[in-house]
């Protein structure tokens, strides 16, 4: 008996004959999904790709390693047919290069430092002089930062540090009082 191998159609192919088209023609950005063999139209090519990385990370997620498990993927298609990014991923382009960062942190309560967004900062002290000079915080004795919670733990570790530590400095903005 011999078997004869059915030609695929791919999804990225050059010939147009054989390539794939699961997406509406009409629509210019679609996401399939094959495990439902769903087709969800979408605004934009950014919302297709997020929807996407989405979808398949919860997929990649969910699965419990079992063969009776459905495989879904989320593919973004354009006027139909499988996206492709054109051109060449330039050099360095999607790899990931470790490195370690510092953000400020409550010594009293644990709250982050935030701004519109978490800062990193190469240093423990970088961390720390961004929390003291843009946010209000104060650093104890010993190295320990508080933030600006205005509560009895708070308060009595920021007069210990005022009690133990330096006369705090008048801010040159401010007027004495009289």
């Amino acid at each position: 008996m011999t078997i004869t191998p059915i030609p695929r159609r791919g999804l990225y192919t050059t010939n147009p004959d054989e390539r794939l088209r699961p997406g509406t023609p009409d629509r210019p950005w679609e996401l399939w999904l094959t495990g439902p063999n769903t087709l969800l139209p979408m605004p934009d090519l950014a919302t297709a790709l997020m929807a996407a990385a989405e979808h398949n990370a919860l997929s990649t997620d969910l699965d419990d390693g079992s063969p009776y498990q459905p495989v879904s993927y989320a593919v973004v298609l354009e006027h139909g047919y499988a996206w492709r990014r054109r051109g060449v991923a330039g050099s360095g382009v999607g790899v990931a290069v470790p490195s370690l960062c510092w953000t400020a942190k409550c010594g009293i309560c644990g709250d982050v430092l935030e701004h519109e967004f978490i800062p990193h900062h190469p240093s423990p002290e970088d961390a720390a002089d961004d929390a003291v000079g843009s946010c209000e915080w104060s650093q104890l004795s010993d190295g320990r930062l508080v933030c600006e919670h205005r509560d009895e733990a708070h308060d009595h570790a920021r007069a210990q540090a005022r009690a133990h530590g330096a006369p705090e400095q008048p801010d040159e903005n401010q007027l004495p009082l009289l």
